[in-house]
């Protein structure tokens, strides 16, 4: 396993000149599971996938979950373009992935907002703020800056994380991806018949309110309530085969594809 970004830009590997190549951030394993079988889907063929965080062992320098991906975007922006011109074989896409939630829970990612006011604003990374530490921070959720509301969430959150790659909208090279509440919220649109087109992506916690409520899920043994790979990985045929459908349910998963389509067309 690489251990840092500068390990992935003095590599070198042989034999995918014919694949794309794409490198994926996310916040754990199971999401990465979902992109690869998403992308895979899309494109038609096996693609070829850098997991680049979380890394795959536990000597990984920024940890799992948001935090991990917020503090990859913080500490690699001037790196990311050496993915797509300095190594071999050069990436043709990188894909950042954040849930949705995280704009609805979490005080950090709001620290920029013009409503916050607060006198350590610009002075330190809001992972690192004494405020957030000592749970004095001046941030008040929902933010009055965004509507509560999903597609807000991923507005929020993909102006949030361009900031950070220092990377603007045209970079088509940059997919980020933002389900909310949670790329569970793309399994539970596979899976189940919901009434209206929205639906998904306005449930809170789909894993904890809908997928692990019960000891299955649609005939799939979800032990101890756990998101474990090894029970992710059953949702996946599901998730590919009705990928069409969760578009139609999703907003998110509609972006995302047009993302890839675009990645598609310019790699074909």
């Amino acid at each position: 396993a690489f251990t840092s970004l500068d390990q992935w830009i003095s590599g070198r590997r042989s034999g995918t000149d014919m694949k794309r190549v794409i490198g994926i951030v996310s916040e754990g394993p199971t999401d990465q599971m979902a992109i690869r079988t998403v992308i895979d889907r899309l494109t038609g063929e096996k693609n070829i996938y850098r997991y680049i965080q979380p890394e795959q062992d536990a000597r990984g320098e920024f940890g799992n979950g948001w935090k991990g991906v917020y503090r990859w975007c913080e500490n690699n922006a001037e790196l990311i373009p050496a993915l797509f011109s300095q190594i071999m074989p050069r990436f043709d896409a990188l894909i950042i992935h954040m849930d949705g939630d995280v704009s609805r829970k979490e005080k950090e990612v709001h620290c920029k907002c013009g409503s916050t006011e607060c006198d350590h604003k610009d002075k330190t990374s809001p992972l690192d703020c004494i405020h957030v530490r000592n749970d004095r921070c001046p941030v008040q959720l929902p933010c009055s800056d965004h509507e509560d509301s999903p597609e807000s969430y991923r507005a929020h959150l993909t102006s949030v994380i361009r900031k950070l790659v220092r990377s603007d909208d045209e970079n088509e090279q940059l997919i980020i991806t933002i389900p909310c509440d949670s790329t569970d919220a793309w399994i539970v649109a596979a899976f189940d018949d919901l009434k209206d087109s929205n639906d998904a992506e306005m449930i809170i916690d789909p894993w904890s309110n809908i997928i692990s409520l019960k000891k299955e899920y649609h005939g799939i043994r979800v032990p101890g309530h756990k998101k474990s790979a090894s029970v992710y990985r059953r949702f996946m045929p599901q998730l590919s085969d009705n990928w069409d459908t969760v578009a139609e349910k999703c907003k998110s998963a509609r972006v995302f594809t047009d993302s890839i389509q675009l990645l598609h067309d310019r790699t074909d």
